[in-house]
């Protein structure tokens, strides 16, 4: 005896997708629910130690995990919500708890989507804005980065009135002419945005490199893999969902969801990264090119064997002023004979 329900073998590859992608969201909410804790504890020391500029963006920043964690948590919470209708409450609609899924527009699901898709669209934004502040295109990247945003917010927001229109219940709020579209924007300024803030980086790593050696520009490699990779992360869920839709195939279900929980987390790395300590920050540049590093050719320097060292290599004595007291100063007939305080030769 066969317990098979008398279903297509299409149809129930395409249950099992539904049912395998809400599975694997609730493993990754529990990703979410590390990730924010982890932040908290960053975080909260920080935020009473910190001066008023930094006690300020600690304290937006736990605001903001806060929501993020919120918007999580009601994905996930009506994601099973809706798979539990279509698979018990409504398992006998025509076609099958996928059809229903599909057909079934679910309001504060939607909701939780688009705006935790905002979240890491203006997260991803303002990290760009940071690396770029002290260049003269900062102002233009700015302005780029809000109409990209702007952007996004009219997408989200013309997508969450249709599929809450009755009209909508024919095609699928998963319909070609609906998600896929906004979708597909979104992942635009997403890898925009991203490629921006690594080309930056990358540019002061050869800033670095060509120095002081391949050494010193291991810090703003370690920068770009952040952003690389907390960008690959909703960047591949968008990709893993789009081409097999494109092709019309059932696993996109399973990948779609698993998106909402990804633009959660996506975020949530870059906030741990920055509380840690770990990120880029305003005054990154500054400190690179402040004056107290200073950069000159050892006259006396021995130079390198060829047959030890490359040639053409620069010998480099980076000194490091600090401010004394006009009576620690040598007298005026040593002038000629100053050296600074503290330096060392590279």
């Amino acid at each position: 005896m066969s317990y098979r329900p008398d279903e297509s073998t299409e149809q129930l590859y395409a249950e099992g997708a539904w049912l395998q992608g809400a599975i694997a969201t609730g493993v990754l909410y529990g990703v979410v629910i590390v990730l924010s804790v982890m932040c908290w504890r960053s975080l909260w020391p920080r935020r009473t130690r910190s001066h008023a500029t930094a006690y300020k963006r600690n304290r937006f920043f736990l605001c903001y995990v806060a929501f993020l964690f919120v918007v999580g948590t009601v994905y996930v919470v009506f994601n099973a919500q809706i798979t539990q209708m279509g698979f018990i409450n409504n398992r006998l609609y025509p076609g099958g708890p996928g059809a229903y899924e599909e057909a079934t527009s679910s309001a504060p699901l939607n909701t939780a989507f688009v705006v935790s898709d905002w979240c890491a669209d203006i997260l991803m934004i303002w990290r760009c804005t940071v690396v770029y502040r002290d260049t003269k295109i900062h102002r233009i990247i700015i302005g780029l980065g809000s109409i990209l945003f702007l952007g996004a917010v009219i997408c989200g927001t013309l997508w969450l009135v249709i599929v809450s229109t009755p009209a909508q219940a024919a095609s699928g709020w998963m319909s070609f002419s609906l998600l896929f579209p906004y979708l597909c924007f979104s992942l635009a300024i997403n890898i925009f945005i991203s490629l921006l803030t690594v080309i930056r980086l990358l540019y002061h790593r050869h800033r670095i490199s060509k120095v002081l050696g391949s050494g010193h520009g291991a810090i703003y490699a370690s920068f770009a893999a952040m952003i690389i990779e907390s960008a690959a992360i909703y960047s591949i869920c968008s990709l893993l969902y789009l081409i097999p839709y494109a092709l019309n195939s059932p696993i996109a279900y399973a990948f779609m969801q698993l998106l909402g929980e990804a633009q959660v987390i996506a975020p949530l790395l870059i906030i741990y990264r920055v509380a840690e300590g770990k990120a880029w920050t305003n005054r990154s540049a500054t400190l690179m090119d402040s004056n107290s590093v200073q950069m000159q050719r050892v006259p006396g320097f021995p130079k390198p064997e060829p047959a030890s060292a490359p040639p053409n290599r620069l010998n480099v004595e980076i000194s490091f002023h600090e401010e004394i007291a006009r009576d620690e100063y040598p007298s005026a007939d040593d002038s000629t004979h100053k050296v600074d305080a503290f330096s060392r030769a590279v």
